[in-house]
């Protein structure tokens, strides 16, 4: 009699986890999930129409089922379990990407998938969702009100390594990801603002430079003007232009902070000293970048500045997508009728410019449609990193919403020709399976983050 009683109350314990995971979901977020994925495999479908095959859509078909099963999964686990296990995540994040580089397969110079026959599985999609998992108990767990030097330094040394991995691969989109990633929590978590600036300043520095580097590169070098030649030749290389433009630029930088000492601003001498290291850091990084990045990867970054300088090279991806969406007007051609897809002249139709296909067959309207749904995504990613019931769960949200919108930003600005084209899919929509799987991941956990708001 008490077994069968004990039976009773197991089971009417379950249906109240049941009932309460689909009372207490966050059915917005879900929702909009599937209905990009809905737009995703119609897209794909569009775009591949004209090979008469269905193979990219029933691979992204079964990537969906997958990413709701780990959805469904990470609903219902307590997303605080993984709380403790940060080392572990991070030893495991290493492992990985090691693994890879040692079995991996090799596509377009690039050694980040492992091949397992049924599918290509790529790690780094699901290493940057382990990633937040790590920053999040990290900072949960050690973060004090007033920091040590070296708490803010052991983050930096968990990406660092994680980066090292990754340049070994090449993969430099899956590098980009982790920025705003690292950024936003950062911040989220209140590290000093001055290591936010130091931060700031060296992407912004950084980035700058590689770009004017690589756009000068592709001008007749005589044609310059003497300072221009000067400066270019002090990007090239270690030589005596590198030195003299860096005195000059530590020069600079303490006339700078000697006017501002004049003008009653608290600058300290550290602040200069560490500043002045982050421009030698980030120029001498720009020096060294040609013999780590490919000249074609160094011209499709640029082309977005001028495509017409190599039109059929690396800014014809820009030119054609650009074409694309105009193409489309207001109602668009509709589905199965883009001409700028269908004839093979936008580039990677289905992955990466999926976006232009949509805005040629949908136009303006279906566009902004799909704008929208990505709007609702981030900001309800925001609403649970604002109201999850602890901290940890907030860094995950944050990590997690500013992922999401980074790809998003990034994309949309790819095929609009606004940003550098660094090979980045559209969530939920563009072709692969481990995005798909490794984005219905994340939305399982935050959906897991905002149901345990109601439950104590």
């Amino acid at each position: 009699m008490e077994i069968n009683k004990i039976i009773l109350l197991k089971q009417k314990k379950e249906e109240n986890i049941i009932k309460k995971l689909l009372i207490s979901s966050n059915w917005r977020l879900i929702i909009t999930s599937f209905i990009l994925s809905f737009v995703g495999i119609v897209m794909i479908w569009s775009a591949t129409f004209s090979t008469g095959s269905l193979t990219f859509v029933q691979k992204q078909l079964i990537a969906l089922i997958i990413g709701i099963l780990l959805l469904i999964i990470f609903s219902i686990i307590n997303y605080q379990l993984f709380q403790p296990y940060f080392w572990q995540f991070y030893t495991f994040c290493i492992l990985l990407l090691i693994f890879v580089l040692i079995v991996g397969t090799t596509y377009r110079g690039t050694r980040a998938w492992i091949d397992l026959k049924f599918f290509t599985f790529q790690p780094s999609e699901i290493v940057k969702i382990i990633f937040i998992l790590v920053l999040a108990g990290y900072f949960d767990t050690k973060w004090t009100k007033y920091p040590k030097l070296s708490e803010i330094f052991i983050p930096m040394g968990f990406f660092t390594l994680i980066f090292i991995l990754l340049i070994l691969q090449p993969d430099f989109s899956a590098i980009v990801v982790y920025l705003p990633i690292i950024f936003s929590i950062f911040y989220f978590v209140g590290v000093d603002k001055k290591m936010l600036f130091y931060t700031i300043l060296f992407g912004t520095l950084t980035t700058g430079l590689f770009i004017t580097k690589v756009y000068l590169s592709l001008n007749e070098y005589s044609l310059m003007p003497k300072i221009l030649q000067f400066f270019y030749s002090s990007l090239t290389g270690f030589n005596l232009q590198w030195l003299i433009v860096i005195l000059i630029l530590i020069l600079i930088s303490y006339f700078i902070w000697w006017i501002l000492r004049k003008l009653l601003f608290t600058v300290t001498l550290t602040s200069l000293i560490i500043t002045v290291t982050v421009i030698l850091i980030s120029y001498s990084l720009v020096v060294v970048s040609h013999k780590i990045i490919k000249p074609y990867q160094q011209k499709r970054i640029v082309a977005f500045l001028n495509p017409y300088f190599d039109p059929s090279g690396a800014g014809y991806q820009v030119i054609q997508t650009k074409i694309a969406i105009g193409s489309g007007k207001i109602l668009g051609k509709g589905l199965f009728n883009s001409t700028q897809g269908k004839l093979g002249f936008v580039p990677e139709k289905h992955t990466d410019f999926i976006f232009s296909l949509l805005a040629e067959e949908f136009g303006f309207v279906g566009s902004t449609i799909v704008v929208f749904l990505y709007f609702i995504l981030i900001l309800e990613g925001i609403n649970i990193m604002k109201t999850a019931r602890d901290t940890y769960g907030s860094i995950i949200a944050c990590g997690i919403t500013s992922m999401f919108a980074f790809y998003f930003l990034m994309n949309l600005g790819m095929c609009l020709g606004l940003l550098p084209v660094v090979g980045l899919p559209l969530p939920f929509v563009s072709y692969g399976g481990s995005n798909l799987i490794s984005s219905y991941l994340a939305i399982g956990l935050l959906n897991s983050i905002h149901i345990r708001k109601f439950m104590y």
